[in-house]
């Protein structure tokens, strides 16, 4: 097994795109291929005495791709990019999936142009883990604003497979977002989507709003990219809240370090299950190979777990399930229309 990394793109690349890569592969028993300025790459590797063991370097010269870059750069200005390299290695079968921290909209541009959507399926989807008690699958989480309820149903069609085979989790629970948790609630999408999601043939709960995400009665939940996004980001903000709350409330003085003494334990706990680093990045489902997203920010040990989600999702053979998916998609609709 053989990851691309992508260690130009992110907040904190190349260094921590480094470590963290290679962290992965000697605690997860995979291969890495390096992707982006060999030298610096290479003086990372020398200065932290890091193993070459599982690690092999692909050298581009070229400047990487930013932030704030427009997502069409990937395959314009920028297709020599550490980001667009992944991509085409990955495609040419140099590896078995990619990880970058980069530019989501860029790499999204790129993973659909170069690795393509797997054939049969109208749109690939942005999945992110949301780190509240358990892991939930956000589906869509940014990539598509503009979706039919046939959409919507593909998506929760995806996420239910990945829960499936790479969180191993027998019958996760559908759930739709919604402003509330009668069928005909919502937008004319929403209340076309139940329907379609309620005939579908795995385990759909219905309905479910926001206050429901943080209590976790799904495992994967359903919306619109701009629905999604929004949610993430609330998520994200509402745990650094948590985190920050609390150290105000036990370092504040002498007594409330004493204090934190007693409960230090239950506060790193909870402090680990909303932390998003412990879970990866964010995988793109329906592309016709692995590619997974990690958080911006990434520091060494979330891309270090990143690796780990990769070689999950590339040996679970989901994205032949994905074109199964879409023969039958096709199979119904030549039957309906006969």
């Amino acid at each position: 097994m053989k990851i691309i990394v992508d260690c130009m793109s992110g907040d904190n690349a190349p260094e921590e795109i480094v470590k963290g890569a290679i962290a992965g592969a000697d605690s997860y028993d995979t291969d890495v291929l390096l992707v982006g300025d060999e030298n610096a790459i290479r003086k990372i590797i020398r200065e932290n005495q890091l193993s070459e063991r599982r690690v092999s370097i692909y050298h581009t010269p070229d400047d990487p791709i930013t932030m704030d870059d427009d997502p069409s750069c990937i395959i314009k200005e920028k297709k020599d990019s550490s980001m667009a390299t992944a991509l085409r290695l990955l495609a040419e079968g140099g590896g078995d999936a990619v990880i970058s921290a980069g530019n989501t909209g860029a790499l999204f541009t790129g993973a659909t142009l170069i690795l393509k959507r797997v054939k049969g399926m109208r749109r690939a989807a942005l999945g992110a883990i949301i780190p509240l008690g358990k892991p939930m699958l956000l589906v869509d989480a940014g990539a598509n604003t503009d979706v039919h309820p046939e959409h919507l149903l593909d998506f929760a069609r995806m996420g239910n497979l990945y829960m499936k085979k790479v969180l191993m989790i027998k019958n996760p629970a559908i759930g739709l977002i919604n402003n509330g948790t009668e069928e005909k609630k919502g937008t004319e999408l929403y209340v076309e989507a139940h329907k379609l999601l309620k005939n579908a043939g795995f385990n759909f709960i219905g309905n479910i709003e926001g206050r429901d995400v943080p209590e976790g009665i799904a495992d994967v939940i359903v919306c619109d990219g701009f629905t999604g996004n929004i949610i993430l980001k609330l998520c994200e903000g509402f745990g650094l809240f948590i985190k920050k709350t609390l150290e105000d409330m036990f370092y504040r003085n002498a007594r409330t370090k004493l204090g934190a003494v007693f409960v230090l334990d239950s506060i790193k706990r909870l402090k680990k299950k909303m932390d998003y680093s412990e879970h990866g990045g964010a995988p793109f489902l329906g592309i016709s190979k692995p590619v997974i997203k990690a958080h911006g920010s990434s520091n060494a040990k979330s891309i270090s777990r990143c690796v780990l989600q990769a070689k999950n999702y590339a040996r679970s053979g989901i994205i032949n399930e994905f074109y199964e998916l879409a023969q039958n998609k096709q199979k119904d609709t030549n039957s309906e229309n006969n």
